[in-house]
């Protein structure tokens, strides 16, 4: 058991190889069929499975469920229960007795299974050591409770992950469509702005050329080219006004004369 490395396999993820049992079903509600895990990244799953009609075909959904070593810094590892659906990307006939299925999981694991942190060898002796204690141990009370708690902290830690992932995709977008609103809002204030603008200049220039014509108008009209009206009023003026005293003393000098016969 040891892991797969980068040399001619070209592939952008390291793999986990491992024998651990695999339990898959290509039917709604199909009692799940086993088979045998070749190797697993945090993307898909090679297992082993015998041909026939219950060997899955090329391109169709596959429900899986396995475990993966976790491994840890005390020299062991924890086992992480995944239930994953996948579609068939290739299958190999090894032989007549033995199909090997490569599946795409629709959704990826938290982790990468082939990328902890750890040697080839160590990974072979962790999970060589695993499986002997586990064949040597006996029964202990508590011992399911506690493979239960860790699988269930797990599973809770890949629950939180992909809720946080979708929460920030929710912030994202919501931040997306404020900047989008504002944007508009202020590219709308722009245009009423620019029009109000237009519009004051188109009346402010309207007022001032009418001014401006009334006062060119009198500019240049003659002196004399009064309105009927001023000249009827300035005649009225003098017809109320007394004549000048030379006249008055023209007056007086002929009713004084007595020499003048009337």
């Amino acid at each position: 058991m040891s892991r797969v490395g980068k040399t001619n396999e070209k592939r952008a993820e390291q793999r986990l190889r491992y024998r651990w049992p695999v339990r898959f079903a290509v039917r709604f509600r199909q009692k799940p069929l086993s088979g045998q895990i070749v190797d697993v990244t945090s993307r898909g799953l090679a297992f082993l499975c015998h041909p026939g009609e219950n060997c899955p075909h090329a391109d169709q959904r596959v429900t899986t469920s396995f475990g993966v070593p976790h491994f840890n810094s005390q020299g062991s590892f924890d086992t992480v229960l995944i239930d994953r659906v996948g579609r068939v990307c290739r299958i190999d006939s090894l032989s007549d007795k033995v199909n090997r299925v490569a599946i795409q999981f629709a959704e990826p694991l938290f982790f990468r299974p082939g990328e902890q942190n750890i040697s080839d060898a160590d990974v072979q002796k962790r999970l060589e050591a695993k499986a002997r204690s586990v064949i040597k141990a006996k029964p202990k009370s508590g011992t399911h409770d506690e493979a239960k708690a860790k699988t269930g902290s797990r599973a809770a830690a890949e629950r939180k992950s992909r809720a946080q992932a979708k929460r920030r995709v929710g912030i994202e977008k919501e931040a997306r469509r404020k900047v989008q609103g504002y944007a508009e809002q202020i590219a709308k204030v722009k245009a009423e702005a620019a029009q109000q603008i237009a519009k004051v200049s188109a009346e402010a220039a309207d007022a001032i050329a009418r001014i401006q014509a009334g006062l060119d108008a009198e500019a240049s009209a003659p002196g004399d080219n009064r309105s009927a009206s001023t000249k009827e009023k300035n005649a009225k003026q003098k017809a109320g006004q007394p004549r000048g005293p030379g006249l008055l003393r023209k007056v007086d000098s002929f009713i004084t004369d007595k020499n003048k016969v009337f």
